[in-house]
Order: structure tokens, then C-alpha cells, then sequence
């Protein structure tokens, strides 16, 4: 790291930007990046960070709303929105303070994270590699989760398809190992210019899909009086953990964001993040809100089981089985892509051994992800899961804690500063202990019930 000694008060830490400053302006830190192949504009980040909010998990906020409330639901989904966004904020901030430091232009979230520990007080200097890693983990837990509720989606989707338009009668277990078949194939292709083409198809089909449940949505309600307004206290748990889920993009912000020609354009007030963020909370809200007041206390676990049993919207569920298909391997990709680096690195062994064990991992991650989506064969609750363990770490105690650790090395540590950061903190604690036991409460619960 370009550093230098600095003797100034003990409160910061003594490692300074040779730029002369630890408090760089906002156009020092978010300075336009040199033009690469793969840069890209505002126009095409938002496009981005749209497609990847919008995934199955917004299919089940409809039930996320049974659990709290009609109105309860639309409240607190949208204050859990603003919150997401401030500390999405504080993640794009923490990063530009770091890389100005560092004279760099790009770094992930795991190295965020080390670096933002490595510029804190002495105590903590020695600890950045576990911070790294810690996030590490979460980022994997998070990506193999999207990756077991997808099992666990299509199984839903496939087997009512069937059972509703065939003599075909196969359990959800039986369909989540067929869905072993095709996803091992997909899952062999390990450079992602390969699944471009499948994936722009699949996104257009499934904002085709999507255009389709949302006027399903109009189309009847429920009377507004038979419906809770305010959600059980017990139930609000898993509530929070389905609308963290469905926030599941924050693990792929960065990568985002590093892609673009102007930074700045990313975290302005009207910039690219607090604009997808806004647009997609309003889909939320509509999905959320109407698909319970269409099927109120009948919501199941994911909006599509309850679409109208004719053959057009039966079709809907085959598109939207086909587009999470093709979206496995992209989660996937993520921590395999780390896994891969790892071998190559530390495994010393010939290159045409390599591969052999780099298949082998890929195809025992899956594997894994089918095993666990077999012990947890109910998608609300798999969703719920994941949610409040991965994402609240990810999205609500990570980015306060890198704010706390560069607020120390720029000497800004405040009452207001400590205050709202550890509320945050104490915020996700809370969240991340009652969803996380709520949802293994009804894990448990749920076990032994016949998916025949």
C-alpha cells in the first residue's frame, strides 16, 4: 500500500495517502476510471442492477406480506429499503475511500473489507485476512443458497405442471433430482461469455413472465377487510427474512459499479444506485401488496404456484422454470470462479490434473446444493434462511462496520457517527437472530410432511 508515516493525533490511525490527505473530496475519490473493454455507462449499470434485484425472491413477497400485515408489510418494506440503500451507500463510499488511499481503481467487497480493518486502530490491524474471509463465507452461503431455492423453485413449478396438465405424477424430490441432469451440464461451461447468449434470452422471457403475473394481479382482489392489516409479532421474523433475500443484490454492486467509466453517476442522489433501488422497490411493493390482496391467505410459498390453472399461465411457469435454468450457473459462477483461482494457486500439482479436479469440485458443489434442497424442501422457508443469515450480514452489519473502521482513519469518529452505525449493527442482530431461528423453528416443524 502507498503509505506514509504521519505523526499526527492518536485517535487516526498513522497511515496516510501519499496523496497528502485523509480526507479526499468527492471528486478525488470518484474520478473517472480509464476506459476498458469492459466499462460500461450509467444507462447500461442500471439496467444491471435492476435485472439482478429482480429474482425469485420477489415472487414470494407476497407471502412475506401474509406474515406481517397488509399494511404493517408495505411499511416496513419500504423503511427495510432506505436502510438496504444507506448501507449499500456507506459499502460505495468505503470502497472509494480505500482505493484513493491505495491508488487503485477497482477492489471487491472481501477486500474492502480487509483493507477497511488494516486502516483501523492497532488492535484490530492484524485481523484483515479473517475479515476477508468472513465475508468470503457469507458470499458463498449466499450464493449456494440462491442456488438451493432455484432447486427448490423449479421442483414447485415442475411438479404442478405436471400434476395439473399430465398423467405424469413425480414428487418434488423426484424433480429436484432430475433437475440434477441439466444443471450439471449447464454448470461444465466455466467462462461466462459462454452463457451470454442463454442468459439475455432468459432475461427477456422472464420480464415477459413477470409483465404477465403482475396484470394477473389486477385482475381480482380480495376484500380489503378480510385481510390483516398488522401481521403477528411471531411471524414478523420471517418477514424480514424474505424481503433481505429479495435484496440479493448486493453481493454483485461492486462488481457493477467497477465497470462503470464515471463512478460518480453510480451514487449520486438521482445516480444509478438510489434510482434502481427506488424503481425496484415500487415492483416490490406492487407484487407484494396486490399478489396478497389477489390471494390473500391462499398465497403459497412462491407467486407462481398460484397462478390461474389454465394452459397459457401454465406456460408461465415453464418460462420462469427455464429462466432460473439458465441462472443457476450464473450464481454458481461466483464462488466456483474463487474456488478455481484457489486451486490454481495453492494446488501444486500438473495443469492437466488440475482440470480434472476443478470438474469434479464444480460437480460435487452441486451436489451439494441439490442435497440441501432435499433436507430443505420448502421454498418459503429456504428463502426466509438465507435471507436473514447471508443477507443481513452482507448488506446491514458489513458496510457500518467498514463506515466505523475509515470515519477512524480519517479522524471522523463521532458520537453521531458510533450511534448510527451500532443501531444499524444492533438492527441486523436482531434481525439475523429472530429470522434465523424462526426460520429453523419451522424447518423442524415442516420435516416429515409428505411432498407427494
Amino acid at each position: 500500500m502507498s503509505v506514509s508515516s504521519y505523526g499526527g493525533t492518536p485517535r487516526g490511525n498513522e497511515l496516510l495517502p501519499l496523496r497528502g490527505s485523509n480526507q479526499p473530496t468527492m471528486g478525488e475519490m470518484f474520478g473517472s476510471r480509464v476506459r476498458d473493454s469492459r466499462s460500461i455507462t450509467a444507462d447500461q449499470a442500471l439496467i444491471h442492477m435492476i435485472k439482478v434485484m429482480m429474482g425469485t425472491g420477489m415472487l414470494s413477497l407476497p407471502l412475506a406480506f401474509k406474515h406481517s400485515g397488509l399494511w404493517l408489510g408495505l411499511i416496513l418494506l419500504c423503511c427495510i429499503c432506505l436502510i438496504c440503500i444507506y448501507c449499500t451507500r456507506q459499502l460505495i463510499f468505503g470502497q472509494h475511500y480505500i482505493t484513493f488511499i491505495k491508488r487503485e481503481q477497482r477492489m471487491d467487497y472481501a477486500n474492502v473489507m480487509r483493507s477497511a480493518v488494516e486502516l483501523g486502530p492497532a488492535w484490530i490491524r492484524g485481523h484483515g485476512y479473517l475479515f476477508k474471509q468472513m465475508v468470503n463465507l457469507n458470499m458463498f452461503v449466499a450464493q449456494f443458497g440462491f442456488c438451493c431455492v432455484y432447486f427448490v423453485f423449479m421442483a414447485d413449478n415442475l411438479k404442478q405442471f405436471f400434476d395439473q396438465t399430465s398423467n405424469i405424477h413425480i414428487s418434488q424430490a423426484g424433480w429436484i433430482a432430475l433437475l440434477l441432469i441439466p444443471i450439471s451440464a449447464l454448470c461444465t461451461i466455466r467462462e461466462l461469455k459462454a452463457l451470454a447468449p442463454l442468459a439475455a434470452i432468459a432475461n427477456f422471457v422472464y420480464l415477459i413472465a413477470v409483465v404477465i403475473v403482475l396484470q394477473d394481479l389486477f385482475s381480482e382482489w380480495q376484500p380489503w377487510d378480510q385481510l390483516p392489516a398488522f401481521g403477528s409479532i411471531e411471524s414478523l421474523p420471517l418477514f424480514f427474512g424474505t424481503v433481505m433475500f429479495a435484496f440479493e443484490g448486493v453481493a454483485v454492486v461492486l462488481p457493477i459499479e467497477n465497470q462503470m467509466n464515471e463512478p460518480i453517476h453510480f451514487i449520486t442522489p438521482n445516480g444509478v444506485l438510489n434510482t434502481s433501488c427506488v424503481l425496484v422497490l415500487l415492483v416490490y411493493m406492487t407484487v407484494g401488496f396486490f399478489g396478497f390482496l389477489r390471494y390473500g391467505n391462499d398465497i403459497k410459498d412462491t407467486l407462481t404456484l398460484n397462478l390461474p390453472q389454465t394452459p397459457f399461465y401454465q406456460a408461465i411457469k415453464v418460462m420462469f422454470v427455464l429462466c432460473i435454468l439458465v441462472s443457476y450457473p450464473l450464481q454458481f459462477y461466483v464462488p466456483m470462479e474463487r474456488v478455481e483461482k484457489w486451486i490454481k494457486r495453492k494446488v501444486k500439482v500438473v495443469e492437466t490434473k488440475q482440470e480434472p479436479l476443478i470438474y469434479a469440485i464444480r460437480f460435487g458443489g452441486v451436489l451439494l446444493t441439490c442435497a440441501m434442497a432435499q433436507l430443505i424442501p420448502h421454498l418459503a422457508l429456504f428463502i426466509s434462511l438465507v435471507g436473514s443469515v447471508a443477507g443481513t450480514s452482507l448488506t446491514l452489519v458489513f458496510p457500518p462496520l467498514i463506515e466505523l473502521l475509515c470515519c477512524y482513519s480519517r479522524q471522523e469518529l463521532t458520537k453521531w457517527v458510533w450511534i448510527r452505525n451500532i443501531g444499524l449493527m444492533l438492527f441486523a442482530l436482531v434481525g439475523f437472530t429472530t429470522g434465523t431461528y424462526a426460520s429453523m423453528v419451522q424447518i423442524v416443524e415442516a420435516f416429515g410432511k409428505s411432498d407427494v
